[in-house]
Protein backbone atom coordinates (compact mmCIF):
# COMPACT_ATOMS: atom_id res chain seq x y z
CA UNK A 1 0.00 0.00 0.00
CA UNK A 2 1.41 3.27 -0.88
CA UNK A 3 0.69 6.75 1.21
CA UNK A 4 0.49 9.81 -0.29
CA UNK A 5 2.10 12.18 1.26
CA UNK A 6 1.30 15.89 1.19
CA UNK A 7 3.32 18.24 -1.26
CA UNK A 8 5.07 21.46 0.88
CA UNK A 9 7.88 23.52 0.01
CA UNK A 10 10.19 25.11 2.18
CA UNK A 11 8.49 28.66 1.89
CA UNK A 12 5.39 27.34 2.91
CA UNK A 13 3.35 28.48 6.19
CA UNK A 14 2.30 25.43 7.74
CA UNK A 15 0.70 23.98 11.23
CA UNK A 16 3.88 21.57 13.14
CA UNK A 17 3.40 19.56 16.13
CA UNK A 18 6.20 19.24 18.13
CA UNK A 19 7.36 16.85 21.23
CA UNK A 20 10.21 18.05 23.41
CA UNK A 21 11.56 15.82 26.69
CA UNK A 22 11.09 18.16 29.48
CA UNK A 23 8.20 20.75 30.60
CA UNK A 24 8.16 23.56 28.59
CA UNK A 25 6.99 26.95 30.70
CA UNK A 26 4.29 28.95 29.22
CA UNK A 27 6.69 31.65 29.56
CA UNK A 28 8.94 30.85 27.15
CA UNK A 29 6.64 30.76 24.46
CA UNK A 30 7.30 34.25 23.23
CA UNK A 31 10.91 33.18 22.85
CA UNK A 32 9.24 30.99 19.82
CA UNK A 33 9.00 32.22 16.15
CA UNK A 34 5.32 32.12 14.85
CA UNK A 35 2.74 31.25 16.98
CA UNK A 36 2.82 28.29 19.55
CA UNK A 37 0.37 27.08 22.41
CA UNK A 38 1.50 24.30 24.43
CA UNK A 39 -1.09 20.99 23.67
CA UNK A 40 -2.55 19.83 27.05
CA UNK A 41 -2.24 15.93 25.52
CA UNK A 42 -2.98 13.45 28.84
CA UNK A 43 -1.81 10.50 26.26
CA UNK A 44 1.91 12.27 25.87
CA UNK A 45 4.89 10.63 27.25
CA UNK A 46 5.22 11.70 30.62
CA UNK A 47 7.60 14.39 31.38
CA UNK A 48 6.83 15.63 28.04
CA UNK A 49 5.96 18.78 26.51
CA UNK A 50 3.80 18.83 22.99
CA UNK A 51 3.70 22.08 21.11
CA UNK A 52 1.59 23.08 18.41
CA UNK A 53 1.82 26.38 16.36
CA UNK A 54 2.17 27.87 13.04
CA UNK A 55 5.28 29.26 11.12
CA UNK A 56 5.79 31.23 8.06
CA UNK A 57 8.40 28.72 6.52
CA UNK A 58 10.84 25.83 7.22
CA UNK A 59 13.26 28.44 8.61
CA UNK A 60 11.04 29.06 10.96
CA UNK A 61 10.50 25.89 12.37
CA UNK A 62 14.74 25.66 12.24
CA UNK A 63 14.35 28.51 14.95
CA UNK A 64 11.79 26.69 16.81
CA UNK A 65 13.88 23.70 16.93
CA UNK A 66 16.93 25.30 17.69
CA UNK A 67 15.54 27.45 20.58
CA UNK A 68 14.05 23.66 22.24
CA UNK A 69 17.94 22.56 21.97
CA UNK A 70 19.09 26.01 23.59
CA UNK A 71 17.01 25.40 26.14
CA UNK A 72 17.85 21.49 26.81
CA UNK A 73 15.00 20.01 25.41
CA UNK A 74 15.60 17.17 23.72
CA UNK A 75 12.96 16.41 20.66
CA UNK A 76 10.97 13.51 20.69
CA UNK A 77 9.29 14.06 17.58
CA UNK A 78 8.21 17.05 14.88
CA UNK A 79 5.47 16.32 12.99
CA UNK A 80 3.35 18.21 9.62
CA UNK A 81 -0.15 18.76 10.72
CA UNK A 82 -1.12 21.52 7.67
CA UNK A 83 -0.26 23.65 5.10
CA UNK A 84 -1.94 27.20 6.27
CA UNK A 85 -3.25 29.42 3.38
CA UNK A 86 -2.91 32.98 3.33
CA UNK A 87 -5.70 33.68 4.85
CA UNK A 88 -5.64 31.37 8.40
CA UNK A 89 -6.68 31.06 11.56
CA UNK A 90 -4.48 31.84 14.29
CA UNK A 91 -3.88 29.58 18.01
CA UNK A 92 -6.85 31.60 19.26
CA UNK A 93 -8.99 31.01 15.86
CA UNK A 94 -9.04 34.69 14.57
CA UNK A 95 -8.74 34.96 10.80
CA UNK A 96 -5.05 36.13 9.91
CA UNK A 97 -4.75 38.33 6.39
Amino acid sequence: MTVELPSINLDDPAQYRICAQGRFSPDWLDMLSGEWAIADDSTSQPGATILVGHVVDQAALLGVLEQLYSLGLPLLSVEHMALCSPRTSNMAGDVLS
